[in-house]
Formats: structure tokens, sequence, C-alpha cells
């Protein structure tokens, strides 16, 4: 098996985690936002962005204790310790494929998020199986290599990443009423609570981490790099969804499917090269959807690989083993209303891979080392 530790650097893993998160959801964000806080949906993203900072320092703290090691090797260390490898195997089994399960209908339903958007936006007579088995195509061929290949290619296209924060407020500074976002008035927590725990899946992306952090360079900025991407990816669902309220309003807003890309189409100039800037913001937005869903199947196919302990060989063929019933799973929803009611059941399953499980690792290894740094105390006293 090629070893591929110690090989991505804090650049590198800050792209990966904000390449993760940023998907397809920015575009329906305004509306999912502001369904039931009105004037003041941007404190979703806040909110939601709050919750999986939590998880995502658990990470950090994880890969602290445990450098060089992902969470396919960690895990059975935290459950059993090194004195009972037996019993961590087996307790790390059911989290291992919670987390396998969650991937693959993630991955699936980003794909499908991809296809409804390039039928309904761009490509209206097209197939929505031809653009899946394009993108489905294109994804394939990247794990057809080692890990390097992946890195660099969202190090490639991470850059693209900030040129939405341009057009963003470019878009609102023509188009806004700012009166839109008045009263600054929370009138239920409820609706918080509920908005922040329905647009969680805004920020799934960064459960990778469990994979990359243990294959960072020795001293890489793991810290840095999960306060940056976190930072960045709520700093641009703030800006995105604040733009939709600002120029449409919480009450039209819950009346288009694509609230963002609508909002993009509001902008004109002409003389530019781009008269039409949602030419550009499509491009940007397909890249970024490529490294999401990428990143995705790549990491839920190298997490398998890693769990059995085998080489790149066994990668490629269990690449194109789960090709086909992924590409089925992403044809589920018959339609967009199921499809948007499928990822509302997956967004709460996803807590228990991505929050409860490294939080539960971390409190377990931080219980551990309390003990461990005890009796090393006692044993010290006593001589």
């Amino acid at each position: 098996m090629g070893d591929q530790r110690g090989s991505i650097s804090t650049w590198q893993l800050i792209a990966i985690l904000i390449s993760s998160i940023i998907g397809g959801a920015i575009l329906t964000l305004p509306r999912t936002a502001s369904a039931e806080l009105q004037e003041v949906g941007w404190l979703g993203p806040i909110a939601s962005g709050v919750i999986a900072f939590f998880p995502l320092m658990a990470m950090v703290y994880l890969s602290k204790q445990y450098p060089g090691l992902t969470f396919v090797e960690y895990g059975p260390l935290v459950f059993g310790g090194r004195r009972y490898p037996r019993l961590g195997n087996i307790l790390n089994i059911p989290w291992m494929l919670m987390f396998l399960l969650f991937q693959f209908l993630n991955t699936a339903m980003v794909a499908r998020g991809f296809g409804e958007i390039i039928v309904t936006s761009i490509l209206l007579d097209t197939p929505l199986e031809a653009i899946l088995l394009t993108l489905f195509l294109m994804v394939l061929y990247l794990c057809m290599h080692e890990l390097e290949v992946l890195v660099r290619v969202n190090e490639l296209l991470f850059p693209i990443m900030f040129v939405p924060i341009i057009i963003i407020p470019y878009v609102t500074i023509n188009s806004a009423n700012w009166e839109n976002l008045l009263p600054l008035h929370i009138d239920s927590w409820q609706s918080l609570a509920s908005t922040a725990f329905g647009t969680f899946m805004l920020y799934t992306g960064f459960e990778l981490m469990m994979i990359y952090f243990g294959l960072a360079m020795p001293g890489a900025r793991i810290s840095l790099v999960a306060w940056s991407g976190l930072s960045f990816a709520a700093v641009s669902y703030v800006l995105t969804t604040i733009a939709g309220i600002v120029v449409f309003g919480y009450e039209e807003l819950q009346h288009l499917i694509w609230p963002t890309l609508e909002m993009v189409k509001t902008a004109r100039r002409t003389g530019w090269i781009l008269e039409r800037l949602e030419a550009a913001f499509l491009t940007i937005w397909m890249a970024s959807i490529f490294t999401t869903f990428g990143n995705m199947y790549y990491s839920m196919i190298y997490a398998i690989r890693l769990w059995l302990k085998k080489g790149i060989r066994f990668q490629r063929i269990l690449a194109l083993i789960f090709f086909i019933p992924m590409f089925y799973v992403s044809l589920w929803p018959q339609n967009i209303v199921e499809f948007f009611a499928f990822n509302e059941k997956l967004t709460y399953f996803c807590y228990l891979p991505t929050v409860f499980f490294p939080i539960l690792l971390a409190v377990i290894q931080g219980i551990r080392s309390r003990f461990s740094q005890q009796a090393t105390e006692n044993k010290k006293g006593g001589t």
C-alpha cells in the first residue's frame, strides 16, 4: 500500500476542508435559512456553524493525540486501548459502518443536486442520467490514482472559491433593499434552533478531516486549518443569505427553487466580457461541486482501503463496484420535491457520524488520558 502519510501541507488541508464543505446547498441556502427566521435568516448559518465547531475541534484534539493516524486507526485505540485491541476493533465497527453509510448517501445526494440544477437551469433537454453519468465518470477517474492527485486537484481549484465572495456583494449592491433585513429581532429561539439543526448539512464535509488530519505533514497547523476552513464557510454562507434577503425579501425567497442563482441573474453590466454573471457563477459552482463530490467519494473508498489494509488496486476495484449502486441511489428521488425531502431526512441522520461520533471519541480519549496521567503521577509519587 502506497504510504501517503505526512504528505499534505497546511494550505492543502485548508483547500480540502473548504472544498469539501461548500457545495450545492449554497444555491438553496437563502430560502432554507429564512423559512422560519425570516429577516434574520442569516443567523441560521452562524448557529449551524457553532454546531459544526465542536466536532471539528474534537477531530483536532484526536489528531494531536494520535499524530499520523486516521480515525480508522485511532478509533479502535480509543475504544479498547492498546491492551484490548480486539475489543476496540469490535466497538469501532458500528461507527465505521455508520460513517460509510452516511458518506454513501450524502455523496449520492450531492451528485443528484448537481444534476437537478443543471437540467433545470442550463441543459433543459438533457436527461438527468446523462449529467450524473458524466460527473460519476470524472470522479471515478480521480479514484484510479493515489491521494496526491486528489490533493493537487483541490489545491488547483481552491482559489476560484474566492470569486463568489466578490460576486455576491456586487449583486447585493446593485439590487439591494436593505430594509428587508429589518427588524433585527428574533421572534422565536425555537425557530433559530430549528433552522440551525436544519441547515447543518451546509457544513457536512468537515468530517472528512478525520482522515486527512492523519495524513498531514509533521508540524502542520491543523488548528489553523479548522478555524480557517470553518470561518471561510460561515462567512460565505452568511453573505449569501444576507444577499438573498436584501435582493428578494424572505417572502419571495420561499417561491424560488434556486434563489442564489436567481439572485446572480439580477446583475447586469453592459460592455463587460461577461454581461450575464450567472455564467461565471455556475462555472465556479460546478468546479465546487466536482471537488465536493470527488472528496466525499474518494474519502469513502480510501477509508475502506485503510480499514481493510489494502492497496491502490483494491481502491480502483472498489471505486468501480460502488459506481453502480451509488448511481442508482442518486436516482431514488423521483422529482425535486422528493429530493429535498430525502435531504431533510438525511440531515438528522448525519448528526450521529459527524457530530456524536467524534465528540464521543474525544471524550473517551480525554478520560483515558486523564486516568493515564494520574497513574503516572502516582507511580512517581510512590518512588
